[in-house]
Order: structure tokens, then sequence, then C-alpha cells
């Protein structure tokens, strides 16, 4: 069965995720000393500016003209960010600012900052990771899964020890939080 998007914001995903396989690919070759012509190369090297152009143009697409987040998306969102994105289904910014009272650059802010939730959100879900991490506490998070004491750990990322602790206690609470 093929696979639907159920978003542009997916969509884009896709793409970004595309053109990173692709690097990765063309790093091993060059790591592998890949004795394949100088066609090869380039070509590859097409294809990711290809993917990563589509990227940027349905990035631009999300945020400014198309707007739509899927069901999904949205029970991601805080409340004022779910108004924005559902009113963002039907009415340009301009639109929104008039109808929330609010500048048309706040309703965009506020826009653009939900589709980032969205994709964060859901690239900690793909990895496991509990939801509203930020990077440091993911990595703390890791690390300590892995069973790495806090010493190891502020070793490791090169901050004080209290720091891990009080990191792990955030955390714990964020990991009860999305466990209910």
């Amino acid at each position: 069965m093929e696979k639907r998007w159920a978003s542009w914001s997916e969509m884009e995903e896709q793409y970004r995720e595309g053109a990173l396989a692709l690097k990765k690919v063309r790093e091993r070759m060059k790591a592998d000393d890949y004795q394949g012509t100088v066609a090869d190369r380039e070509i590859m090297g097409g294809m990711i500016r290809d993917l990563e152009d589509t990227r940027r143009v349905l990035k631009t697409k999300v945020l400014y003209e198309f707007g739509s987040l899927s069901e999904n998306e949205l029970v991601l969102l805080t409340d004022r960010q779910r108004e924005i994105a559902e009113l963002r289904q039907r009415y340009n910014y301009r639109e929104i600012a008039e109808i929330l009272g609010i500048s048309p650059k706040t309703a965009f802010d506020v826009f653009q900052k939900a589709v980032r939730n969205v994709k964060k959100i859901k690239r900690q879900g793909e990895k496991g990771l509990p939801i509203g991490l930020s990077p440091q506490q993911e990595q703390i998070y890791i690390l300590s899964r892995q069973g790495k004491s806090p010493k190891e750990i502020a070793e490791i990322i090169g901050c004080d020890y209290r720091s891990i602790h009080t990191q792990l206690k955030r955390i714990s609470k964020k990991v009860d939080k999305s466990a209910r």
C-alpha cells in the first residue's frame, strides 16, 4: 500500500530525511574510497540539491500558502497554536491577526513555532524519547538509559555534575507526564 502524507509538513520532513540519507551514502562512498565514476558523484550531488530545494519550497508553502497540519498534529499543540493553525487552514496571516486582535507577524510566528513543535515531537517519538525534552535533556536521557552515572554524563557533556542532577529531575517529571 502506498504511504500518504497527512500534511504538507510531513512531506517536507520526508524530503529532508531523503537528502540526509543521500548525504550519508555519499560520505560512506568517500570513506570506502569508492572508485565509481565522477558522474556517479555528480548525480548524487544533484539529487541531494534537488531534494533540498524541494524541501525548502515545501517549507515555504507550509508556512505561507498551505498552512495545513493534520488532526494528529493539531493535538500536539498548545491551545493558542492550535487556534491559529486551525484558522490558518482558511485564512491568511493578516486575516487571522484581525480575527484574534494580534499582529500578522505574531500570527506567523506562533504558526511557525507550532510547525517546529510538531516536527520535534514527531522526531522524539520516532527515537523513543519522552516528549518535550530539550536537546541537552535528550542527550542526558540517552546517556542515563545507557547506564552512565551522573558524574560520567557530566564529563561527557562537559557541564557541572549538579546540573546533571537537576536535569535528571526535570527529565523524570517529563517522563512521568508523558507516561500518563
